[in-house]
């Protein structure tokens, strides 16, 4: 009966196994759901958005081919964020390819547009990846329904029109692996039964005797000790040892009951408005950065001012023009501020969906522990156009920045005369103007921390003064602080303060007490005017760059200064008995 039992619990592991292993292979259905659609257009672009992408659950695999037999043109396919690529497509026309919820099937649909062609998309900043072949593009990705793909040739040329989507699909039978799991542990127990049949049996036969003698018969006294129903006892339970057994695997393999609860109120409550999401992402910056940083070096190993052009902006184009006029003057000369493109020791990218945009960080140049650190700030005016530096200010050794928001969230930009903050960013600069004018008797000198302002220290009136006595008793110094027309840009911290980057210009005229007594110019005055003297004297232009700290409302902490430049950016003769500071 052991035996039979053994035989029959291997039969029923068999067919489990046989199911669990048919369901997985020769019973499965497809692995993937494909959705296809060919497009007979001459529009640029094709849109693919997220409701597209997500039509189906799981990662989405597209492929795009090129069926022109052009060569020049080639298969572009890129990523974004799903406002940020339509607002770099629009006003162009387009064609989005769109799903059918009844059927499920992709179909194209045109969108008019008043541009018959878009840039070149290779290279755009607002790209979260791109990609580019020659004949045919497939990649993969896990989008949700803020992302869009968008397609291109070269946007000169139609965009391909062949595109397909596939999702993949579980196609495995949930009780494959039950069954699976179910066979093993039965077959196991089977053998388990088997072997103990076969034991059982060997010993009920005994050793083969040579000799046909019977066996003598020996006194039963030892079996009346035993119970008269042990034998049946001890075979029933045999039997029934195995289908208890198989009860309790079979309870242990049932489908764990589904987990999900009914919604309550909370989870079924329409959810809070979106805010506005960060400009740009720590991976996108990070490539940004680099692009920026490449432009930058090759522009300062050639001294080429066109070099800087396409990705930097004021103030900081014209501050590294001027230090391009001194270099090549002397290669002495000048103060080129090196912006590294890492290591990136923080990240605020503007809290915004619309443009322009501005992206501030702090750069380390180097991993060495006392490297400069760079604060620099770019800006993107329209989506078609890419990033650019707008400044690059040394920050203070040993400085400590407020706390910022994360870069996921992002932070508000803060408007020149908000009053968020006090003094407003507008008011931060012409306040801390004043105060470099008048000093103690400024109306700034109580917002400001000056006891451990080293520009305050050069620029301030101890500084005049020391800058005076350097020039002696012959020379007549006068220097005025004057406004710029570049753009204020203030950052929200996270304890609703703000950073504030601005610029200020310093007038300095030298100009001899006698008449008809020489002047000797500098050599930075001399680079910049080609003069190594003057009789009438010269006017020079400084600028500086300027990082604040402007502490939230109700603190009792002051707005400092954490960073600054401070240039030679102008120069010229004075004129005799008529130029002013402010007319240079």
């Amino acid at each position: 009966m052991r035996l039979l039992s053994a035989i029959l619990i291997l039969l029923v592991a068999i067919i489990s196994l046989s199911l669990g292993i048919a369901l997985r292979t020769v019973w499965a259905g497809p692995d993937s759901v494909v959705r296809s659609v060919e497009i007979d257009h001459t529009a640029p672009a094709v849109l693919v958005p997220g409701e597209t992408l997500t039509a189906f659950p799981g990662r989405q695999t597209i492929t795009v081919v090129d069926e022109s037999g052009s060569t020049e043109a080639g298969v572009v396919v890129v990523y974004g964020r799903a406002s940020d690529v339509i607002a770099w497509m629009r006003p162009a026309r387009f064609t989005e390819v769109l799903v059918n919820a009844d059927s499920g099937e992709m179909y194209a649909v045109p969108r008019a547009g008043a541009e018959s062609r878009v840039p070149n998309p290779i290279g755009s900043d607002l790209w979260l990846e791109q990609y580019r072949e020659t004949d045919a593009v497939s990649i993969s990705l896990t989008a949700d329904s803020d992302i869009s793909v968008a397609i291109f040739a070269d946007g000169d040329r139609a965009a391909p029109g062949k595109v397909q989507i596939s999702w993949p699909l579980d196609n495995v039978s949930p009780f494959a692996g039950l069954l699976i799991a179910f066979g093993l542990i039965v077959m196991a127990i089977g053998f388990v039964l088997l072997l103990l049949a076969v034991t059982d049996v060997r010993n009920r036969r005994g050793p083969r005797r040579r000799t046909s003698v019977a066996p003598k018969r020996r006194a039963p006294t030892k079996r009346q000790f035993s119970p008269i129903r042990s034998a049946r006892s001890r075979r029933m339970s045999q039997v029934m040892i195995p289908p208890a057994l198989i009860a309790v695997v079979l309870a242990g393999c049932t489908p764990p009951a589904d987990p999900e609860e009914p919604a309550t109120d909370e989870q079924t409550s329409a959810p809070e408005t979106p805010v506005p999401y960060p400009a740009v992402t720590e991976a996108q910056f990070e490539r940004i950065l680099e692009r920026v940083t490449n432009q930058l070096t090759l522009a300062d190993q050639a001294l080429d001012d066109e070099l800087l052009e396409p990705r930097v902006d004021e103030p900081t184009l014209g501050h590294r023009e001027s230090q391009y006029d001194l270099r090549r003057w002397d290669d002495e000369l000048g103060q080129i501020l090196r912006v590294s493109s890492e290591p990136i020791r923080l990240l605020v990218p503007q809290q915004t969906d619309q443009w322009p945009r501005t992206v501030m960080a702090v750069v380390q140049n180097g991993p060495e522990i006392d490297a400069a650190t760079v604060a620099v700030v770019l800006r993107q005016e329209t989506p078609r156009e890419n990033y650019r530096l707008s400044y690059a200010t040394l920050l203070a050794p040993n400085v400590v920045l407020p706390a910022m928001p994360a870069p996921e969230l992002g932070a508000p930009r803060i408007a020149r005369d908000s009053k968020l903050i006090e003094p407003s960013p507008e008011n931060t600069v012409l306040l801390y103007a004043d105060l470099l004018r008048e000093g103690d008797g400024s109306g700034g000198a109580r917002l400001f921390d000056v006891l451990t302002d080293d520009l305050y220290q050069l620029v301030g009136p101890s500084g005049r003064s020391l800058r005076q006595e350097s020039f002696g008793s012959d020379l007549v110094l006068e220097t005025d602080i004057v406004l710029t027309d570049d753009p204020v840009v203030a950052l929200a911290t996270a304890d609703n303060g703000a950073l504030v980057f601005g610029t200020l210009g310093e007038v300095e005229t030298v100009r001899p007490v006698e008449d008809g007594a020489t002047i000797n110019a500098t050599p930075s005055v001399r680079a910049l005017t080609g003069l190594p003297s003057s009789e009438s004297g010269f006017v020079a232009r400084y600028e500086m760059q300027i990082v604040w700290y402007v502490p939230p409302i109700g603190s009792e902490e002051r707005a400092r200064v954490v960073g600054y430049n401070y240039l030679l950016v102008d120069a010229a003769e004075l004129e005799p008995e008529t130029d002013t500071p402010e007319d240079a």
